[in-house]
């Protein structure tokens, strides 16, 4: 009688451990991401009164006879089956669609791994979650070992660009610091006078240079060449005295190209200079952040051939200069990086939860890889709203009947064999 008690004390044990995961997945019904737990149970060893015998050629075999010993509990799983979108309509919460996990770093650059995108910029302009813990950038879409960097957004930013090697496509309405206006420029070579016409309408750069070079022919003159560089400048070759009479257009004084300047910085043309603050932000479905400034300019990064992640700025006119041509001035862009880091694993069930929706690595999850959402593995992002709960709470609340019931069968059985103990005390009275 007394193994029955140790029996029936083990499947108490064993419903109130049940009861325990059930009660904290209810709690957890509205936490941000949560991943529900499930209880399995295993037998405990049996105690064996036979182990049986074989057939034979006089008789027949004997199967074993046992008495089981209990319950335990053989394991504690999690489901990682995406929560629903719950949405708010910021910009900076974001759920990831599919696999992949959010990569956070401590104060001491300790990485932890979470589902939860509840994110926010800090006074610095860097990506925090809600315990203040800095999102990691990825600089490559698919990698086994993490960026080492952070995600942070200019809070100011005083733009400067090299030059833009397109300038030349470029329409004169879209240059940022510059009002070309059609008119005559007057002009003598040699001891030819010339006039370089810029027409009505809305002419690229290229357009004015090419109808300046066929004026130039026009007149008998070919070591006079008008053209832009790779670095976004206008330039040309020869000598060409610019006059101040019957000149019209405002072309030289919006260049700033003159008789002894022959190369004009179009830096001036397609740069914002003036300090401008951060106005709001949007992430993409591959976790790219775009950051909107108060003139209207954009700031975002990119994935290029090489799958190099370069830089992209938008004028408040709409002149885009792509890739390493981006600076930046009174703003840390050098340590600037817009681009969200997820990682996945071998096996995600491995990994260790702790406080603040974290996940940390441990033994049994295998290589870690990083990258960008929309990748390889990964998932796409989802902003404007964060992932729910995956908490099925009538799955929940049907565990915890049977772990009840659980509880008060074998409670039941305790009382009877105990009084079982209680009659056999007294037979020898």
């Amino acid at each position: 009688m007394s193994q029955a008690l140790h029996t029936a004390s083990t499947g108490i044990n064993a419903g109130q451990q049940q009861i325990n995961v059930i009660a904290n997945n209810v709690a957890n019904i509205n936490t941000t991401a949560y991943k529900s737990a499930n209880m399995t149970f295993e037998t405990l060893y049996s105690r064996n009164l036979s182990y049986g015998s074989a057939a034979t050629k006089d008789g027949g075999g004997t199967n074993p006879k046992q008495i089981g010993l209990g319950v335990k509990i053989g394991g504690i799983t999690r489901d990682f089956t995406n929560g629903d979108f719950v949405s708010t309509g910021r910009d900076m919460d974001l759920m990831i669609s599919g696999n992949g996990f959010f990569v956070v770093q401590d104060s001491d650059g300790k990485l932890y791994y979470t589902r939860d995108g509840v994110f926010s910029t800090d006074s610095e302009g860097n990506v925090v979650n809600q315990s203040g813990m800095k999102v990691v950038a990825a600089k490559s879409p698919y990698t086994n070992a993490s960026s080492g960097e952070t995600v942070q957004v200019p809070k100011n930013l005083s733009a400067t660009v090299k030059g833009d090697p397109n300038i030349g496509a470029k329409k004169s309405s879209q240059l940022n610091n510059a009002n070309i206006k059609a008119g005559n420029i007057s002009a003598t070579v040699g001891d030819v006078d010339v006039t370089l016409t810029i027409k009505e309408g809305d002419p690229t750069i290229n357009e004015i240079l090419a109808g300046f070079n066929q004026q130039l022919q026009d007149a008998g003159i070919d070591d006079v060449t008008f053209k832009t560089t790779a670095d976004g400048c206008i330039t040309y070759e020869g000598d060409i005295t610019f006059n101040e009479d019957g000149t019209t257009s405002n072309f030289l004084g919006e260049t700033g190209l003159s008789s002894t300047n022959k190369t004009s910085d179009l830096q001036e043309m397609v740069n914002y200079n003036n300090s401008i603050t951060l106005k709001s932000t949007t992430v993409d479905e591959n976790g790219i952040i775009a950051a909107t400034y108060s003139d209207g300019s954009i700031l975002t990064q990119y994935v290029d051939d090489t799958y190099t992640v370069q830089w992209k700025y938008t004028t408040p006119q709409g002149v885009t200069i792509r890739g390493d041509d981006v600076t930046a001035t009174r703003a840390p862009i050098e340590n600037s990086n817009f681009v969200i880091e997820l990682a996945t694993m071998v096996n995600e069930e491995g990994l260790v939860s702790v406080n603040n929706n974290l996940w940390e690595w441990a033994a049994d999850v295998g290589d870690v890889y990083y990258g960008m959402a929309g990748e390889v593995s990964f998932g796409s992002i989802e902003s404007g709203g964060y992932e729910g709960s995956n908490v099925d709470i009538a799955a929940e609340l049907s565990n915890m009947i049977t772990a009840q019931r659980m509880i008060q069968m074998n409670s039941r059985v305790f009382s009877t064999a105990s009084s079982v103990m209680e009659t056999l005390a007294y037979l020898g009275q």
